[in-house]
Order: structure tokens, then C-alpha cells, then sequence
């Protein structure tokens, strides 16, 4: 019922801050902005004298317009929010809760069940069991929509665990867009992250990385799972235990546009 570190990557691998925009005008096709409104809903919470219980806050900016595209994202989000809520919880208990797969209540029912289950089987285990999503958006054109989610979670274990990850929503559809997409030259980015990441880490051209303590993928260097357009660049962010030990933490950085010419499709993103 626990995930251990390296079932929390294996999960938030397979998953693949303030949009400036405010009102809303559709032209040719495209999105100039996107309004928004913040949207919290919390469950249940944390004894902080006995040590124990549970919390799910999930905190997100939303589209707040009724347009098709806002529908689509929100709806987005909020399937999110419940996959990562369930991702802690018991596969037999979602199965025998369909309304776990459907709201973040239903979700949030089976964690507090999984909860008291653990509980009654080890009474005297310290610690809440807590898990906090927060959304914003990074960046807009009138085309995309890029948007940052944030999750921690703790359900006993040494440390709490967390993970960042982009997403990029068609701005006239509302219809999810991997990242991917965007490139061009998937190889010429490669080798521009790999520049980069030394840069920010120190090192020379010729380290070896995995003799440094660097986390490679069958020997090889790749880029990170979570990666996304801003106004000054690309950022590229490694969560923690993806390309380092969990005490380094995440390793990010931007490579501005101007070293990027080749390597994306502006086209789709401007």
C-alpha cells in the first residue's frame, strides 16, 4: 500500500506560475488570454499533538471562462488530481469505490480508508498521511497554455516525496499536448541539456557522470521528464532521485531562446 522511492519515480515518471493573462478573445483560431481564478478544496487534516491522520489539499489555478477549452483543462486537471491521489491508494479498494476514479471526495475517501486499515494493523506507526497538489500556469502565447503542477505526498517512510511536472494545453481546444511536440531536433536539444546540466552542475566535459554519482538511463544521459517553455526559454527540471540522490534535490535551468533556433518549432508555440 506504500510506494518506497523507487516506486514513487516509477509512478511519476509515467505521468507525464502565474499566467500574466487576464480576459479572453478568440482570433483566427487562437487564444489571446486565459482568465483564471485559484481553487482550493481540502479533506480531511493533519493532528499536529497526536501526530496522525490524514490531508489532501488541492490547491490549483483553473480557466475560469465557458469556453470548450476551459471545460477541457479543467477537466484535465481535476482527472489528474485524482490519478495522483489514488496513486497511494489500495487497487482493491479503488476497484470496489468506482468514485474514487471520478472525484477528488472519492479519492480522498479511499486514502482516509487505506489510512485507518494501516492504522489498525500498526497503531502506534507515527505520522500523517498528507498529500498536496498545487497548479499555476507558467507561461501563455496564444496558442499554448503551459502549466505547472506540483505534487507532495508523505505516507510514512523517512522523508516525503515530491514531484514536479509541465503540462501544455492547445489553447483553442483545451486538448493536452506533449511536450515533445514542440522540438524539432530532439538530438541538437540533447546535446544543449547535456551542455547545460554540466554547466549547472560544474563540471567538465569529460566527467564521466555516473562516476559522479549521477543517475544515467541504461549508461546514457537524457532529458528530464519535466520540462517546459517560459517567456525567457526553456526550463528543464530534474525531480529529485531522476538524475541525483534525493539529498541533492531537483537540478534545473533555462537555455534562452536564442541558443534554441533550430532545435524547436516556434511555430506551434508562438
Amino acid at each position: 500500500m506504500h510506494l518506497n522511492k523507487i516506486c514513487f519515480f516509477l509512478f511519476v515518471i509515467s505521468f507525464l506560475a502565474a499566467c500574466k493573462g487576464s480576459g479572453d478573445k478568440e482570433n483566427s483560431g487562437s487564444r489571446e488570454k486565459f482568465t483564471g481564478i485559484k481553487k482550493n478544496k481540502q479533506f480531511g487534516g493533519c493532528d499536529t499533538v497526536s501526530n496522525k491522520g490524514i490531508s489532501i489539499i488541492v490547491n490549483l489555478w483553473e480557466p475560469s471562462d465557458s469556453s470548450q477549452s476551459s471545460k477541457a483543462i479543467r477537466a484535465a486537471l481535476t482527472q489528474k488530481s485524482i490519478q495522483r491521489i489514488n496513486s497511494y491508494g489500495d487497487s482493491a479498494s479503488i476497484a470496489a469505490n468506482p468514485q474514487a476514479g471520478k472525484s477528488v471526495k472519492g479519492a480522498f475517501d479511499v486514502f482516509e480508508k487505506n489510512y485507518n486499515d494501516f492504522k489498525k494493523d500498526f497503531p502506534d506507526a507515527p505520522g500523517c498521511w498528507e498529500v498536496e497538489l498545487k497548479g499555476d500556469t507558467v507561461f501563455s502565447s496564444p496558442k499554448v497554455l503551459f502549466y505547472q503542477l506540483d505534487h507532495y505526498a508523505f505516507t510514512g517512510g523517512a522523508h516525503p516525496n515530491t514531484f514536479r511536472s509541465y503540462h501544455a494545453f492547445d489553447a483553442r481546444t483545451g486538448s493536452e499536448i506533449e511536450m515533445k511536440d514542440f522540438i524539432s531536433d530532439s538530438t541538437a536539444l540533447l546535446s544543449l541539456v547535456d551542455k547545460a546540466f554540466r554547466k549547472t552542475e560544474k563540471l567538465s566535459a569529460e566527467t564521466d557522470l555516473e562516476e559522479a554519482g549521477y543517475f544515467l538511463v541504461n549508461h546514457k544521459f537524457v532529458l528530464p521528464v519535466a520540462y517546459v517553455f517560459t517567456p525567457e526559454g526553456i526550463l528543464f527540471y530534474y525531480n529529485p532521485y531522476e538524475i541525483a540522490a534525493y539529498a541533492r534535490g531537483a537540478i534545473q535551468f533555462t537555455i534562452p531562446y536564442a541558443e534554441l533556433d533550430d532545435v524547436i518549432d516556434r511555430d506551434k508555440v508562438f
